[in-house]
């Protein structure tokens, strides 16, 4: 799935306007999360396509843990387990409210029923997204035009 800043992406009957694109850089892998943006509400889609879905997270509020986070983390009911971790190099497409290009700590966390935790340490502050992983057909894409 190819997102570029400008396109409109519906959601859930929304209008998501892409904003920017967030590359991370880790040492073993790279992870694009794409901005989109309707009204004053930004989610985060990773446009890998595997299985026919992908993922789409939003902005949470902090979980009370500390840094590092542990290896499982308990959240709304379901046990998440950390599937990767590490220092990234992070380059930014656009623009992507409160986050710069720069490097943060990632940790990505699964759980049951295509559940998901990011949870980000930015030199200024933590971030946490939440989400699922949904099938590609409940997102449609309008791509810009010139």
């Amino acid at each position: 799935m190819k997102l570029s800043p400008g396109d409109i992406v519906a959601y859930q009957a929304v209008d998501h306007r892409v904003e920017g694109i967030l590359d991370y850089a880790l040492p073993d892998r790279s992870l694009r999360l794409v901005s989109m943006v309707a009204g004053d509400k930004q989610r985060f889609v990773e446009p890998v396509v595997v299985a026919e879905r992908v993922l789409v997270l939003s902005d949470i509020d902090p979980l009370d843990m500390s840094s590092p986070p542990p290896d499982t983390i308990y959240h709304h009911g379901e046990s998440f387990l950390r599937k990767l971790s590490g220092q990234a190099t992070v380059k930014i497409t656009g623009q992507v409210a409160g986050r710069k290009p720069g490097t943060c700590t990632v940790w990505r966390y699964r759980a049951a029923g295509g559940q998901f935790l990011q949870i980000e340490a930015w030199p200024d502050r933590i971030r946490f997204l939440a989400g699922a992983a949904i099938h590609k057909g409940m997102l449609e894409v309008r791509p810009a035009t010139p």
